[in-house]
């Protein structure tokens, strides 16, 4: 009987034993796995380098911090509505560029610049002035006028200043004078108050435009007709002229030159029209002639501020007497 129950008992002992050794053997195979785990979750790092394992915004990987400081760009996986994410923006370290300063723009000069710094008064002035222009002529007048150092005024006419914008802008930057000889070459005469103003005004404002400049230019009535309304509502100086050459009427050279030399005076205002071939050749001769006499060849308003005389807004002047 004792026999009996101590083998009963070695057996039970042994199937523990085994049951044991079972239990210790899987605890034993599943000791890696749980510190391998363990590990990967302490350090961030995966514990063998051979692996790849996926990182998460959310696992404390450095990677997708920076990610998210240098973008901008929200890295919660939570938030996938495109509308909802951050815009890009630029890196740290990049340098943007910075948008170009636009240049000012120059105010435009409110009145003409009468420069009489090489004008002697004590000696003999004379003014030049051309109407109807500009045209195809006007560049071979300028060159003369250069050649000898003279100026000129040059009254343009609407018509002529849209068709000729780039002689308009070379009679004014040569040094030359620019006036109003009116939109239309009307008759102001025959005109009412609002007529003239339009017709006057109007041809300021083209000049103005297109020179780039808000000036107040001297007035050429054409056909020299003025009467009181003109006087009254033309709120600039009117020029008429002394010495009328005739050169639209004869259109020779020669015979203009011979209307200069005969009418002459100090202190003269002389009409010619830069519309004309002839007139152009006139000038060859007239200019050098009159140098040659020992006159200043000048503006209109170069004459007038040598001489100290005000031009005053609605008066007419046609030359200045002198001895």
């Amino acid at each position: 009987m004792k026999k009996d129950l101590l083998n009963i008992s070695l057996a039970i002992t042994g199937i523990l034993a085994v049951i044991a050794l079972v239990i210790f053997v899987i605890k034993l195979g599943n000791l890696p796995k749980n510190e391998s785990v363990d590990k990967q979750t302490e350090t961030g790092a995966p514990a063998n380098e051979g692996s790849n394992p996926v990182k998460t915004a959310d696992s404390g990987n450095s990677d997708a911090g920076n990610l998210k400081n240098l973008t901008g760009r929200n890295t919660d996986s939570g938030n996938t509505d495109p509308e909802k994410q951050d815009v890009v923006v630029i890196s740290p370290t990049s340098t943007p560029t910075p948008s170009p300063t636009p240049s000012p723009t120059p105010s435009p000069t409110p009145t003409p610049v009468v420069n009489i710094g090489n004008i002697d008064p004590s000696k003999p002035i004379v003014a030049l002035s051309f109407d109807d222009g500009p045209s195809t002529n006007t560049t071979s007048i300028l060159e003369t006028l250069a050649k000898y150092g003279a100026h000129a005024t040059f009254f343009m006419v609407g018509e002529n200043i849209d068709m000729y914008p780039d002689l308009v802008k070379a009679v004014y930057e040569s040094g030359n004078e620019i006036g109003n000889h009116t939109i239309n070459h009307a008759n102001l005469k025959t005109l009412s108050a609002s007529e003239i103003r339009k017709e006057v005004e109007g041809n300021q404002d083209k000049l103005n435009k297109t020179l780039g400049t808000d000036l107040k230019f001297i007035v050429r009535p054409p056909y020299g007709n003025v009467n009181d309304t003109v006087k009254s509502t033309v709120e600039h100086p009117l020029i008429i002229w002394s010495v009328d050459t005739l050169d639209w009427k004869s259109k020779d050279a020669q015979k203009v030159f011979e209307e200069v030399k005969k009418s002459t005076k100090n202190g003269s205002i002389i009409l010619m029209h830069d519309l004309y071939k002839s007139t152009a050749e006139a000038a060859k001769l007239v200019v050098p002639w009159l140098v040659e006499q020992g006159y200043q060849v000048c503006s209109v308003s170069e004459m007038y501020a040598a001489c100290e005389v005000k031009l005053e807004n609605g008066k007419t002047y046609n030359g200045i007497t002198r001895k």
